[in-house]
């Protein structure tokens, strides 16, 4: 017990002296664009990680005065894939769009709440349906179901020189880290 009244004594001593000013809005003075990869599509809802739907993807986020939205998207695993003549592979992909409000905690972290839409399908890419983009080869790919759900979670930024951020950010469908390039005023 005496330890624990130690160490509560200790904390707050240390935040006193810390002097900072939490969530003061003068840090939202700002814009970034960056860029995002993570795992998208799976579902927490409906009792866990779906491993089959999950998977990789990438996307973006721009932040402007405070305000925060994003994407990631991940594609479907064989639409880019060299093989012709196989069978059919089942596929899908996922979405998810957030936004929301960066809160400067200090004035170097930022905590962001943030609700969104979200979305996995499944489906097939045919593997001799092809066509062919920038020299390499394509394969439709057909959607058969598609799930909508509603998004939820938070980020957090942080601020470790004036022109860079790292984040990482957690929601009911993909977690995923960012790093953008911030423009302060």
């Amino acid at each position: 017990m005496k330890k624990v009244a130690l160490f509560a004594v200790l904390f707050s001593l240390m935040t006193i002296s810390a002097k900072a000013q939490w969530f003061d809005f003068s840090n939202n003075h700002r814009a970034s664009i960056g860029f995002n990869a993570g795992v998208v599509g799976y579902n927490l809802e409906k009792g866990g990680i779906n491993s089959e739907l999950a998977d990789f993807g990438i996307g973006g986020s721009l932040s402007i005065e405070g305000c925060y939205i994003d994407f990631i998207y991940q594609q479907p695993e064989h639409r880019y894939s060299n093989e012709v003549g196989v069978p059919d592979w089942d596929d899908h992909t996922a979405l998810a769009i957030n936004m929301g409000y960066q809160l400067p905690v200090l004035p170097w972290l930022f905590l962001t709440p943030m609700i969104g839409y979200s979305n996995q399908t499944t489906g097939t890419t045919f593997a001799n349906q092809i066509s062919a983009e920038n020299s390499s080869i394509v394969h439709k790919y057909e959607k058969q179901t598609i799930e909508h759900h509603f998004n939820y979670g938070v980020g957090l930024t942080l601020r470790p020189i004036k022109w860079v951020e790292i984040g990482a950010v957690a929601t009911a469908h993909a977690v995923y880290g960012n790093i953008a390039l911030s423009m302060s005023k």
